[in-house]
This record gives structure tokens, C-alpha cells and sequence, in this order.
């Protein structure tokens, strides 16, 4: 190793931290705030005049003469507290002095007496606490007479309970202050290793963009340069623990000079071994020990992880995500590490994993549950694991810093630069889809949860005059204009703004075209609900979610229409054929059309309605990429659910009118598909849709990209666990 070189770096890295302006920015509003800390209540006296430091008035209204005489007995001799009786308060807002409070005392058969204190501002505890246990010695001494209990018995009845823990497989004695300990030490671990990553990412994404590393590691080998890094950071580390300590002696001094009490400048008045017995200097030695090892440790992987970013930006993102792996670390310390509970041995052999050995250990030194097996072997696995993680990590460190490329030789016959790039723009385009719809699904989850929570406070006490019922479906409204529409109006800002001429569809087509669709949805629904369903076991009801019927009020129904039949119609067609095929459309019609479709099942949450909702959603798609006329199929989407709305609303002896409408609808509408059927132009037209057919084989290299985007995957997984809890409750 080039030590001379070697030492060159560290010391120049050093220095560069130290000197660096936010460095010394961030001392000095450390420096302040410790200082500001330690005697913020020394400071603050010293803006007070003198003699508001001296006396605090008590005026004390008690015309029944119940606490005055121990009021007498407690405060006269107290040069700090002024008595004074009154019968009546005749301070206001006004004219009330700041160290002034009033106790008005008034009797009471069963408390004995109860107490307003009435003052400017809040008291000082150290000045409302002794009127407090006046107040409490007098009114315990007024029950000991009343019931003749001796002050013995009450002072028994006001202990607190003594229960003796014994746990014979652990040992849980001082387990609050060992509880205390360990949450203290875990975060202290957390805390210096946020700190080092961040330090360290930032400070290699900045060489490398800067390029200064390429000229380093001409003088010296990866190795060397990656120990450099590690050990100056480090350093640094430890040097702004020595001077946060030389802070707190700078707030020390300043508080004894300010209090002129003593000359003593230890950074505590209390003696050190009081508090410290072996297990916890053994303790803080291991943890001490388990930290830097750690530290090293992380910092090879964190130095590794940023050499391979382009900018400050994805450094962070690399700090983020090995922090969550920390913190997920830190959170299974303080909730599987208790005194209360005996570690089986699954935890002794986790804890021998390296960085999660820095945390379980100590913990377990704490509670005294850990073994020397186990200190032993997890030190030796993590002192054993540095050098080898840093032997195969400086090569893939240095190439990349300089953006060194490793080809993969294969047999397959290797793509052209020009395939390259169009897989490279496929997968990315198929990324962002991904990304755009997997958002907009979060958005929608997360804005129905957030107004779920919103509506439930705040409905009931505007609509008070109305039925639960009422008040639901008024939620339901409001969660299926914000969420969706929002939802749109994300997926909508990636579509381009082209304006695309809508097809001349006159009157009578579009008449022929709704007819057509009924059809199709009133004979899908009778064999679905009286054929299949009943055979597969899907035959559930949801119609009775809403307590709605005939007798009904007007308002009721005006609501339940508006939320059944109203707003799906629009903003489930906003969302699913206006959103989602125009942004989509541009990677195939057939895609666009299927992707839609099944999102739009999806979404329904239940295997009953998911079929229903799959093949009608192809239907709309189609009738939305023909028309281009989002209007169309969001009335034949009220249709439908009004249809089944006006069902429930309307007496039994109207059911007649409804059968009779189907029947309509649905004669007519075959009527007219015969006709269209038997007419090639009109057979053309409608093939239009979909031209821009995908092979399978296109359908498989293509679009299985859309799941390499994590935003897609994971708002996938939400709406899968959403659907079999649904589907669970269903049932």
C-alpha cells in the first residue's frame, strides 16, 4: 500500500470537511442550541427584573376559612411567595400583574372543596407545584376527619400499589431503565449511521461528477482510495462526537459562571459511579466496539452503492434506500429485544448476522440475555466480513467511479446498436405507462382513505337532520368525484394535447349503437347472474349495502340515484375511457382496449363484478375509441345503473314498467344488430377500432414491461389484497 499517497488523501479529505462552510454552520447552530439547552432557565432570569425574581403573589379567596391556615403555615416564611387574603377577585385580563394567581376556594359536600386558579399565563411548575400540594395535604386532611381514617391509613391508601414481577426465564429487574438504555443506544446507532451515509453519498457523487477521482486513482489502486474514503469519514464522525462534548463543557462553564455556584467544570453535579456499574461499562464498551465495525462495514457498501449514481439526486435515493434497511433494523431491535421476554433461538442466530449485530448485541447486553457464544461469533463474523466485502467491492467501487462498462459475453448473436436503443425507448416508454396508471391507482386509494376519514367527522355534524344512509351515500359521492376525477386528471396531464376530430356519428347511429350495447349488457347480466354464477358459486348479493326503498323520502332517493347512477356514469367513464385508453392508445388500440377494461374490473373489487366489468368495459372501449365520444357511453352507463337504482326506489307494482323497458331495449337492439350485421360498411367501420392488432408474441416482449415499473407493481398488489379482502367480506 502507498502509505505516503494514502495518508495524502485522508489528510486532504480531512481538512476539505472540516474547513467547509456548512461544516462550521452547522457547529455553530449546534454550539447555540446546546448551550441555549443547558441554560435556557438561567438565561431567561437574567431578563427578568430582580424584584419580579423575589416574590410570587398568592391571593387567596377562601370566605370559608378551608385551606387559608395551612396556606398561612406553608408560604409566611417563604421569602419567594407573598399571601394575601381577599373576598372577592376583582382582577381582569387587564390589570392582572404576571406573578400574580388567585385560588378561589369554594365548599363542596362530597370533594370537600374545589379550586379555580386564575392567572395571567401559564405558572412555573416550580412555583404551581407547591400550591398544588397544599391544596392536596389540606383536602386529604379534611377527608381523614370527615371519615376518621388516621394518617397512617390514608397514607397507605395513597401509596402506590407494590407488586413484585418475578419472571423466572428472564430477568426483568430495572427493566425500565434497561428499556431506556436500549431505545437510547439504538437510536444513537440509527442516528451516526444516517449521518456517515449521507456524508459519504454526497461527497463521491459530487468527485465523480466533478471528475476529480479519475486523476486519484492514476496515483493510487481502488483499494487504497476506498479505505481513504472509509477512514476520513469515519474520522470526521468521531471528531464531531469531541466536539459535540467540548459543547456541552462550553454550556457547562456558562452555566457556572451564570449562577456563580461553583468552580467546578465537570460536564455533570452528579458523580458518575452512581450511575455506572460493570455490566454497563461492559455494555457501552460493546457497543462502542460493535459501532465501528459496523460503520466500516456500511461504509464499504455505501461507498460501492454511490459509485454507481450520475448525480447528487440518485445518491440520495441510494442513502434512502439503505437507510430503510437500517430502520427496519432499528424497529425490530426495540420490539423483538425486551426484558420481558426470553429470546428463543432464531434471535441468537439473527443477531449473528453482521449490521444487525449491531444492534441485537448490545441490546441483549443490556437485558442480560446475551451469551459469550454469541458475542464471540457475531464479532468474529463481522470482523471477518470487512475485509472480504472490501476485497470484492474496490473493482466494482473503481469501475464505478470511472463508469467502466462489464460486457457479458453470450452465444445468443448479439443486438445492433439500433435494436439496442428501441428496446432500451420500449422499455421505457412501457415503464413510464406503469408508472402514470400506478400512481393515479395510488391516488385513488389514498384520497378514498383520506376522505373516508375527512367525510366521517365532518358529514354527520352538517347533515345531522339526515339518515345514516343518507350521510354514506353523500360520502360515496364525494369519494367518486375527488378520487377519480383527480385520478383523470393526472392521467390526462400525460396525454398529448392533440386534438383528435370526432367521428360523425349522427342521431340515428348513436341511437342504434346505445340500443346495441343494452343488449349486450341485459343479456350478459341474465347469464351471469341466472346461469353461471349460480354454477361457480358467485351468486352473493351487494344490492342491500344501502337501507333504501319505496317508502323512501324524496331526498333519499334524489341522493341514492345521484350516487348509484349519476356520478359512476361520469367520472367512472372520465376515468377508465376518457383517462386511460387516450393515454394508452398510442402503444395499440387492442392494448388500450384490454388494459382499460381490466383496470375497470379490477377496480370493482369482487370476482362477481370483475367478469361483469371486465366484458363490459370492452364493450365501452370500443364504443369510446369509435365515437370518440366520451358522452355516449356515460349514458349507457347511467342506463344500466339507473335502471337498477329506479329498481329499488319505485313500489313493486312499477316492476312491470321496468321488465317492459328491457324488453324494449333489448328487441330493438337485436333488431338493429341483425340489420347492422347484415351491412359490410357498417362492419367496416366498426373493425376500425381495432387496426393497430399486437401479435402475441409482440403482446409478450412488449408489454411485460409495464411491470418493471415499482409504482405499477405495488398499486397491483394493493388492488389484489383490496379484492380478496372485499371478496372475504362478500361472503
Amino acid at each position: 500500500m502507498n502509505n505516503d499517497k494514502v495518508k495524502e488523501i485522508i489528510k486532504f479529505s480531512f481538512i476539505k470537511n472540516i474547513q467547509n462552510k456548512w461544516f462550521i454552520i452547522f457547529n455553530i447552530l449546534t454550539l447555540i442550541s446546546i448551550v441555549l439547552m443547558v441554560n435556557w432557565s438561567s438565561i431567561s432570569n437574567l431578563f427578568k427584573p430582580k424584584d419580579e425574581l423575589k416574590v410570587f403573589d398568592i391571593v387567596l379567596i377562601d370566605n370559608s376559612n378551608l385551606v387559608y391556615d395551612s396556606f398561612v403555615e406553608k408560604f409566611s416564611d417563604d421569602k419567594n411567595y407573598k399571601l394575601t387574603k381577599s373576598t372577592e377577585n376583582t382582577y381582569t385580563a387587564e390589570n392582572i400583574p404576571d406573578d400574580l394567581v388567585i385560588l378561589e376556594v369554594t365548599p363542596d359536600e362530597e370533594k370537600m372543596f374545589t379550586t379555580s386558579v386564575i392567572s395571567k399565563e401559564g405558572i412555573e411548575t416550580t412555583k404551581y407545584n407547591p400550591i398544588k400540594d397544599t391544596l392536596l395535604d389540606v383536602r386529604n386532611k379534611l377527608f381523614a376527619e370527615k371519615y376518621n381514617v388516621t394518617d397512617e391509613e390514608l397514607d397507605i391508601f395513597q401509596s402506590d400499589l407494590e407488586i413484585n414481577r418475578i419472571m423466572l426465564s428472564v430477568n426483568a429487574e430495572n427493566s425500565t431503565t434497561k428499556e431506556f438504555i436500549k431505545l437510547f443506544s439504538s437510536a444513537f446507532t440509527y442516528i451516526i449511521t444516517v449521518f456517515i451515509f449521507s456524508k459519504m453519498a454526497n461527497e463521491i457523487a459530487s468527485e465523480k461528477q466533478s471528475k476529480s477521482t479519475e486523476y486519484i486513482l492514476t496515483t493510487v489502486s481502488s483499494k487504497e482510495y476506498l479505505f481513504a474514503k472509509i477512514f476520513s469519514n469515519i474520522a470526521i464522525l468521531l471528531v464531531q462526537g469531541l466536539f459535540l462534548i467540548v459543547y456541552y463543557y462550553i454550556a457547562a462553564i456558562i452555566f457556572n459562571l451564570i449562577n456563580i455556584a461553583s468552580t467546578d467544570l465537570s460536564l455533570s453535579t452528579v458523580t458518575f459511579s452512581s450511575i455506572l456499574s460493570k455490566d454497563i461499562v461492559y455494555y457501552i464498551l460493546a457497543l462502542i466496539i460493535y459501532n465501528v465495525l459496523n460503520l466500516i462495514l456500511l461504509c464499504i457498501i455505501q461507498a460501492t452503492v454511490s459509485s454507481k449514481v450520475n448525480s447528487t439526486t440518485e445518491a440520495g435515493n441510494t442513502v434512502s434506500l439503505l437507510i430503510f434497511v437500517i430502520l427496519l433494523a432499528y424497529v425490530a431491535t426495540v420490539y423483538i429485544i425486551t426484558p420481558y421476554t426470553k429470546m428463543n433461538l432464531w434471535v441468537y442466530i439473527v443477531s449473528c448476522i453482521p449490521v444487525l449485530s449491531a444492534y441485537f448485541v448490545p441490546a441483549m447486553m443490556v437485558i442480560g440475555q446475551a451469551t459469550i457464544w454469541q458475542i464471540i461469533i457475531s464479532l468474529a463474523i463481522l470482523i471477518a466480513s470487512i475485509p472480504i466485502l472490501f476485497h470484492y467491492s474496490a473493482k466494482t467501487f473503481k469501475n464505478g467511479i470511472l463508469d467502466y462498462t462489464k460486457v457479458k459475453i453470450k452465444n445468443k448473436k448479439e443486438k445492433t446498436l439500433e435494436e439496442q436503443q428501441k428496446i432500451y425507448l420500449t422499455k421505457r416508454k412501457m415503464q413510464n405507462v406503469g408508472f402514470v396508471i400506478g400512481i393515479a391507482i395510488i391516488i385513488y386509494f389514498g384520497l378514498q382513505t383520506v376522505l373516508t376519514l375527512l367525510c366521517g367527522i365532518v358529514l354527520p355534524t352538517l347533515f345531522s337532520n339526515l339518515s345514516e344512509t343518507d350521510i354514506t351515500l353523500i360520502m360515496q359521492i364525494i369519494l367518486q368525484v375527488i378520487s377519480l376525477g383527480v385520478s383523470a386528471f393526472w392521467i390526462l396531464s400525460y396525454v398529448e394535447n392533440k386534438k383528435e376530430k370526432r367521428k360523425k356519428v349522427n342521431l340515428k347511429n348513436k341511437i342504434c349503437i346505445i340500443l346495441i350495447a343494452l343488449l349486450l349488457i341485459f343479456g350478459l347480466q341474465y347469464l351471469l347472474n341466472y346461469l353461471l354464477y349460480p354454477a361457480i358459486g358467485l351468486d352473493y348479493s351487494t344490492t342491500d349495502v344501502f337501507d333504501i326503498s319505496s317508502n323512501s323520502s324524496l331526498l333519499s332517493k334524489i341522493i341514492f340515484i345521484l350516487a348509484i347512477s349519476v356520478t359512476p356514469a361520469i367520472f367512472e367513464e372520465l376515468f377508465f375511457r376518457k383517462a386511460v385508453i387516450s393515454f394508452t392508445k398510442q402503444y395499440g388500440t387492442t392494448f388500450a382496449l384490454i388494459f382499460s377494461a381490466l383496470l375497470f374490473g379490477m377496480l370493482h373489487m369482487n370476482l362477481s363484478q370483475f367478469l361483469f366489468a371486465f366484458i363490459i368495459g370492452i364493450v365501452f372501449g370500443m364504443i369510446y375509441l369509435y365515437t370518440n365520444d366520451i358522452k355516449i357511453t356515460m349514458f349507457i352507463h347511467f342506463i344500466n345503473n339507473g335502471l337498477a337504482a329506479i329498481e329499488l326506489i319505485l313500489p313493486e307494482s312499477y316492476g312491470i314498467i321496468i321488465v317492459l323497458i328491457l324488453l324494449v331495449c333489448l328487441v330493438l337492439g337485436l333488431a338493429l344488430a341483425l340489420i347492422m350485421l347484415s351491412k359490410k360498411r357498417y362492419g367496416e367501420k366498426f373493425k376500425n377500432i381495432c387496426l393497430k392488432k399486437v401479435s402475441l408474441s409482440s403482446f409478450n416482449s412488449k408489454y411485460k414491461y409495464i411491470f418493471t415499473d415499482y409504482t405499477f407493481d405495488i398499486s397491483m398488489i394493493l388492488v389484489v389484497l383490496m379484492s380478496i379482502l372485499t371478496e372475504n367480506m362478500l361472503r
